[in-house]
């Protein structure tokens, strides 16, 4: 494992983390034990799904921030920073204190051979236990049965966003091969909370439930009366999972009142979903949409888009392992127009690749060489579309997009 340093975050960059997942929980659980189990005493709840894992922590850490609990996250991937990745009551780990850990962490760990998320797993669990954090929110970064996160043993709580196809190379290459990976975190005694899931994702959820003598709480879409910091119909699922969460630590006697709930709710952030970013004087639609299952979302929300009639401009990337035809088919119409770009630093689908495997008509794509291209040709058209042009694809795309959005204002 080669050094770290404040300047070189490479091992822990999103582009090694995903071409060094092996999924074990052999070495973490090695790792811990040499860490002398950090905040092995310490409640967990874990985030685990396919879609909507990133929203149901972010509605449950502002609730709980405005309860005072003092509380360790973990989510992922990072959109901008790795120190994103490991928060204490909302304020994310300096990069001298997370160098300092990882350096000390390195030390006494070199021999696990740990994966970046593995190595992050560690340091956020070292650093929560520094920081005498009282509850954690463990976002499950791949699967469940042998993610990291599982390796932390007091889990009473397990929450579900909604299951789909992703990370087939990983998980299976059905749902049911998918949903059985994620349901095995649920442990005897586990209190389950899920939103809404299809039929085959429901059934197996129940029978790990009454097989492993677990209880399951499914939870329908909180009503307009709530008023919710994310925007988007599907986020009515994601904070009905985090609201029903809420009760069942109340329940367990944590001190959360409906007002710490209701603002939390209402104050939540979470950028690169369906986020407008003003951009040299243009507004244009941020989504990280990254599988079939997201896009499938996303294709609901245009109903809510002025002038969607007109047909939608699409600025997508796609990474190569991700199922693009299905991607095209529940998000693009006739009438709407495809930039085609490159995910930044990742293999992606091309226009000839996309020919090759699919008789789909493409007449109405263009492709570029890059995202800017992209924005410079929707800005060279005679007027901005009517309806707000749309980037999503892949978080990777999103993240270089805000972040060269923010550097060129």
């Amino acid at each position: 494992m080669q050094n770290i340093n404040a300047e070189n975050f490479n091992f822990l960059s999103l582009n090694n983390e995903r071409e060094k997942i092996n999924l074990d929980l052999t070495r973490i659980r090695q790792a811990l034990l040499k860490l002398d189990n950090p905040c092995h005493n310490t409640p967990a709840i874990q985030i685990v799904g396919t879609n909507g894992k990133g929203s149901i922590s972010a509605f449950l850490e502002n609730i709980l921030c405005e309860a005072k609990i003092n509380i360790g996250v973990t989510t992922s991937p990072h959109l901008f920073d790795v120190s994103e990745r490991i928060r204490v009551n909302q304020i994310k780990i300096s990069t001298k204190k997370f160098e300092t850990l990882i350096r000390d962490i390195q030390t006494k760990l070199f021999e696990c051979k740990l994966t970046p998320f593995e190595l992050i797993i560690c340091c956020a669990l070292k650093y929560f236990e520094l920081n005498n954090v009282n509850l954690l929110i463990l976002e499950a970064g791949l699967g469940g049965r042998l993610d990291a996160t599982t390796a932390h043993k007091f889990r009473p709580i397990i929450a579900f966003g909604n299951i789909g196809i992703d990370h087939t190379e990983y998980l299976g290459d059905s749902l049911e091969k998918i949903t059985r990976e994620k349901v095995a975190v649920i442990e005897k005694g586990s209190l389950v909370v899920s939103c809404e899931q299809n039929t085959i994702a429901r059934n197996i959820i129940n029978d790990r439930v009454k097989e492993i003598g677990a209880r399951i709480n499914w939870v329908e879409p909180l009503n307009e009366k709530w008023d919710l910091g994310l925007k988007g119909n599907f986020q009515k699922q994601n904070a009905a999972v985090a609201f029903k969460v809420a009760q069942l630590l109340i329940e367990k006697g944590w001190n959360i009142n409906h007002n710490a709930i209701k603002k939390g709710l209402s104050l939540t952030k979470w950028p690169g979903r369906l986020e407008i970013i003003d951009f040299d004087n243009k507004k244009i639609l941020v989504d990280s949409a990254h599988n079939s299952s997201a896009a499938k979302v996303l294709s609901l929300e245009r109903e809510n888009w002025p002038n969607e009639e007109k047909g939608v401009y699409w600025i997508i990337g796609v990474q190569k392992q991700k199922d693009i035809i299905l991607i095209i088919r529940n998000l693009i119409k006739s009438i709407d127009k495809v930039l085609l770009v490159p995910v930044p630093n990742q293999e992606s689908w091309s226009l000839s690749d996309i020919s090759k495997i699919s008789d789909h008509k493409l007449d109405n794509f263009i492709e570029f060489t890059n995202f800017k291209e992209a924005f410079y040709y929707l800005k060279k058209l005679e007027e901005w579309p009517r309806c707000m042009p749309v980037i999503t694809g892949s978080i990777f795309l999103v993240s270089e997009f805000i972040k060269f959005s923010r550097t060129n204002q």
